[in-house]
This record gives C-alpha cells, structure tokens and sequence, in this order.
C-alpha cells in the first residue's frame, strides 16, 4: 500500500507540479513567462530545504505570491494554477491547494489529471469520499487512465480499512474472539447453553 502512495505522490508531482522544470519562452506574454520562471525557481530552491525549515516556508511563500500575480493579470493560466496548487501542497496547505485546483479545473474541465490531483489534495485533508468522487470523475473522462484506477482502488482499501477501525472502536480485529465463549460470555443471560 505504501508502494502506491509512493508511485501516486511521484507521479502526481510529474503530472502536475513540474516546478523544477523552466517555463518555456513565450512571445506572447514574457511578463507571465518571467513570474513563472521566477516562482519555479524560488520552489526548487526550497525543495531540498528541512519541511520545518523557516528558509524554506519563505521561499515558499515568495513562490507563492508571484503565482498568485500572475494569476490575478492573467486568469486564464492553467501553468499559473498547477503550479501554485503544487507549492501548496508543499507546503501542505491542503484547503487552498483544493481552491486553486477547483480554479484549475473550471479553466480544463476535460483534464483528468487535473482531478486526480484534486483528489490527492483531497485525501490529504481526510475528505476520502470526495477524493474518491474526484477519481470517478478522471475515469469518467478516461476510463483508460491507469493512475486514477489504481489510486481509486488504493482510496476504496483505505476507506475500507477506517470503516473497520470504526465499526470496532478503533481496536484491533485481529486479536478479537470472533465466536469464542469467553468467560464473560459463558456466564451471561443472553449466552446459549452449552
């Protein structure tokens, strides 16, 4: 299972964060191109940074103020958008990584990557059933896509797993005296006679 998340959480970062690459030139607006350049690299600057490090929570925060400039002169990037969901989620500012990837999806909503995303933020911040709702929605779109069919099963398996936890009380079934007579039970009124 750990295997899983481990292939989700990388290739998710592949699909959609791509921070550590540059921004490709554009002619048609270099100022948008600059500020993406500019926040991919204050991004990979704090990548390697320790998760508690202050250094890094700046960086972080910069990258994040320049995708949010270029966002509010040019609502419409996409780039603009997937990036910043993806400072957020180093950050693991889960609420407003799903905001910006809500954006994101009204400016795609044929995209499935941009839902399974959704749906990792989603899982994150302990909401399974709308992870999992995001992950019908990308197979809705392509029920080819291989990544939200295992991730989708990964999330049924874990929300299964805390249905059980629940349904015992957060105790272990593994040890319980599934139809045993126990002492406790021998003597109770309830209790069949042997």
């Amino acid at each position: 299972m750990k295997t899983i998340y481990g292939i989700i959480a990388h290739t998710l970062f592949a699909l959609t964060l791509t921070l550590s690459q540059t921004a490709a030139a554009s002619a048609e607006n270099p100022e948008k191109n600059a500020g993406i350049s500019g926040a991919v690299k204050l991004y990979s600057q704090a990548l390697p940074l320790d998760m508690d490090s202050s250094e890094k929570a700046e960086l972080l925060d910069q990258s994040a103020a320049i995708l949010k400039k270029v966002i509010a002169n040019d609502p419409q990037s996409l780039e603009a958008h997937r990036k910043l969901m993806g400072v957020y989620l180093l950050k693991q500012d889960y609420s407003n990584g799903i905001r910006t990837m809500q954006d994101a999806i009204n400016l795609s909503p044929e995209d499935p990557k941009l839902f399974i995303s959704l749906a990792f933020l989603y899982e994150h911040s302990g909401a399974l059933e709308y992870a999992l709702a995001m992950l019908n929605q990308a197979l809705a779109l392509d029920s080819k896509q291989k990544l939200a069919m295992e991730y989708k099963v990964a999330i049924q398996k874990k929300m299964e797993k805390l249905n059980m936890e629940d349904a015992h009380e957060g105790k272990s079934v593994m040890g319980a005296n599934h139809g045993q007579l126990t002492e406790e039970t021998a003597h109770s009124p309830n209790s069949a006679k042997p």
